[in-house]
Parts: structure tokens; sequence; C-alpha cells
């Protein structure tokens, strides 16, 4: 997606944390992976993205605590990722204008012989910010 549509103004940003079950794993590990996929897009920090026990003292990061305080867009049906790959989609002015939980592939789903890249919902979502 950030190859397809960068040019335009996209970004893919990923948040590494190991909120979940601690699979964020290392700098080191991250690293490996990033490598071993090849991927292009921006990837921050280790850091939490929730509070995850809800006690804390852990805090989530400064753009994760404003994610948290938007409305839900949907069509996901909270706000707060539950695992890894929990996507959201910001529109150029700033809004929080659709989030997916992540069991929804972005893109052409290898697993779906039934799905196309462009009749994603994801994609099809991206495009239409996008020809705003």
């Amino acid at each position: 997606m950030e190859d397809k549509f960068s040019g335009q103004g996209f970004h893919v940003l990923g948040f590494l944390s190991n909120d979940f079950g601690n699979q964020g794993g290392s700098d080191e590990q991250i690293g490996g992976c990033i490598d071993s996929y090849h991927l292009s897009f921006k990837q921050f920090a280790i850091d939490h993205v929730k509070d995850p026990d809800g006690a804390g003292p852990e805090v989530p990061q400064p753009v994760w605590q404003w994610i948290l305080a938007q409305p839900n867009p949907g069509p996901a049906p909270t706000i707060e990722p539950l695992w890894n790959f929990h996507k959201y989609l910001i529109s150029k002015d700033g809004k929080l204008v659709a989030e997916w939980t992540s069991s929804t592939y972005p893109g052409d789903d290898p697993q779906n012989p039934n799905d196309s890249f462009d009749t994603n919902p994801i994609v099809q979502a991206i495009q239409a910010e996008l020809a705003k």
C-alpha cells in the first residue's frame, strides 16, 4: 500500500508494542523481520499502545492517547487495539475516519481466492480519502 499510494500523500506507519503477549519482540528481532519482509514503511520504537492492565503505570505513546480519545468510526467494534495489526485510517486533515481489527487483511489476501486488492475494504477506504 505504501508503494501504491505514497505518491498521493498516503503513508503506512508501524507502531511496535509488546502489549499483546510480548509478541513485538526486541529491537533486533524487529529489525530482522523488517529486513526479511522488505518493509519500506516507517516503524516506530517499541512502546505502549495501551495501558495493558488498566491500572498503569504504563502510558500509551501520545499518538495512541489521541487515537484512543477519538470516537469510534468503525467498522471495528472497539477503537482500542485488541491484538497486533489493528489498522487505523487518518485523513489528510487529521481525522480518524476508519479502523479495522487484526483479522482484516490490508490488500489482496493470499488466503482468500475471492479477494482482490481493488475490492478490499481498506483499499477502498484509502482511495475514497485520497479522492477528497
